[in-house]
């Protein structure tokens, strides 16, 4: 599809491009992150942002070049287990520490990757499963250090030895910042490489390495730097876990754990870095909230293997190409009319709501804001489960759903009000954003339940009744704008 240059419809996705979204995504989490949540989901997110950039090394391999490796949470673990050895052993900063642990595990990696030389497909995942294995005994034979002698530093029989975190980062909100800042710099290298030569070299491996050879990448040089890369941000995300606790313990991981690491990066979606963000969520947050709420955090494992299978029967593209193809055809009218409503309606709910005392000003806020994206949002991601049935039963249902929804718009446009044309999936989908927004934020924020639902269906209903008053005069100036604007979220071709 040939581009129109006159009008622009898909911008050029330059590196620099592809990686300020991301940048940007962190840094409102780090500033927001300590406002919003109490210490304990402090530091569960702090871990969610170090597996975030595991999972990332994971969608690295897999999403670029094809290869599973099911190590890379071993190489946390060698990554964690040599930052400890030099700050204990050698009494050396945690920052030269966590590099050096970091190039270790990067060596690791490299070792890792001169059988995916010769082997793809099941015999490397085999093969790095062993080793993930084999990483698991060792561990458990001869501990973590923890300021023991010897040369590995292991306590017998006497109290533990815990590090101390880095100067600029010594609570809990600094530390949460500085694992969110090492997320974004591992993150932003990932995805600059995609988006330059290596990333080219990788995609044409991916094809046919013997394309590759002709075209004169060199399949050795290039396979080896993404092992590599791999291996050291797997163990930089080691490093920051053995900073967050003090110490680490043998049984953090185990060979499940790189299974599951790699199944839930491809639930989240292996080609994007949203994908990244949503495996660490799901393998660290998720189990963390039915905890909170008396639950046993084992029930998500069931959750897990529904959701792979759903990912596989849509495609593989993940949650995250789920969203990418939803947000695609968003314009920047819609984006810039949202950004403006959107925070009226939520700093009002939320003076609201901490005037009367029933939730305080930044929790309300940001329920309201969650309620509101998912509105947007959840229709072009919870339809997909029904691709579980069969495309026949998903087709049908989205036949049924439109036929209705258009006869509704048709009587909305008649009576002067704007047409909505996904009203039937929006009023299904209210129902579920409300209970399930509701419990999650019952359990992060400390919000009553009926209080949460209250602020997030009010959200809902202010938005709605505003497009139906307004509708008359923003499409004059929606229409203006996307005259002049590209769509941000096209994906360039």
């Amino acid at each position: 599809m040939a581009r129109n240059k006159d009008k622009p419809d898909i911008p050029p996705g330059t590196p620099f491009q592809r990686v300020l979204p991301m940048l940007i995504t962190f840094l409102v989490v780090a500033l927001l992150g300590p406002m919003l949540f109490s210490a304990y989901w402090l530091n569960t997110f702090s871990t969610v942002a170090c597996l975030t950039l595991v999972a990332g090394t994971v969608s690295l391999l897999y999403g670029q070049l094809g290869m599973v490796s099911l190590a890379q949470f071993a190489l946390t673990g060698v990554g964690g287990w040599f930052c400890l050895r030099l700050i204990h052993g050698l009494a050396l900063p945690f920052e030269l520490a966590l590099i050096l642990g970091a190039v270790i595990a990067g060596l690791f990696g490299l070792i890792l990757g001169l059988p995916a030389l010769r082997m793809r497909g099941l015999y490397l995942a085999l093969l790095t499963l062993m080793i993930a294995a084999a990483v698991q005994v060792v561990v458990n034979v001869i501990g973590f250090p923890d300021g023991g002698p010897g040369w590995t530093g292991h306590v017998v029989n006497g109290q533990r030895a815990l590090i101390q975190r880095p100067l600029l980062a010594t609570t809990d909100t600094a530390y949460f910042r500085y694992v969110m800042f090492w997320l974004a710099a591992g993150m932003a290298l990932i995805e600059w490489s995609r988006a330059t030569l290596p990333g080219r070299a990788w995609g044409l491996i991916r094809k046919s390495e013997a394309a590759a050879i002709a075209a004169g990448v060199s399949v050795v040089r290039y396979k080896a730097l993404a092992f590599t890369m791999g291996g050291a941000l797997a163990g930089l995300a080691g490093g920051l876990l053995a900073g967050l606790n003090g110490q680490l313990d043998n049984t953090g991981f185990p060979t499940s754990q790189s299974i599951l690491l790699y199944a839930l990066t491809i639930v989240g979606g292996a080609y994007h870095w949203m994908g990244a963000v949503f495996a660490g969520l799901l393998i660290r947050a998720l189990p963390a909230l039915l905890n909170d709420h008396g639950v046993d955090g084992n029930l998500a494992n069931a959750f897990y293997g529904f959701a792979l299978l759903v990912s596989l029967i849509q495609g593989r593209k993940g949650l995250a190409g789920q969203l990418a193809d939803f947000y695609k055809f968003v314009r920047i009218s819609r984006i810039v009319e949202g950004s403006v409503i959107w925070g009226v309606i939520s700093v009002g709910l939320a003076i609201t709501a901490s005037y009367l005392g029933v939730a305080g000003f930044a929790g309300a806020l940001f329920i309201a804001l969650i309620a509101l994206l998912f509105r947007q949002a959840i229709p072009g991601v919870c339809w997909m489960l029904l691709g579980f049935f069969g495309k026949r039963v998903q087709d049908f249902a989205e036949d049924v759903e439109a036929a209705i929804s258009l006869r509704l718009a048709r009587v909305m446009q008649a009576v002067g009000l704007m047409p909505d044309h996904r009203i039937v999936k929006r009023a299904l989908n209210m129902l579920f954003i409300g209970y399930f927004v509701g419990w999650v934020a019952s359990g992060v924020f400390d919000v009553d339940y009926n209080v949460a639902l209250a602020i997030i269906w009010s959200a809902i209903v202010i938005r709605f009744l505003i497009e139906l008053a307004l509708y008359p005069a923003i499409l004059p100036l929606r229409q203006r704008i996307d005259e002049r604007y590209p769509k941000p979220f096209a994906a360039y071709r």
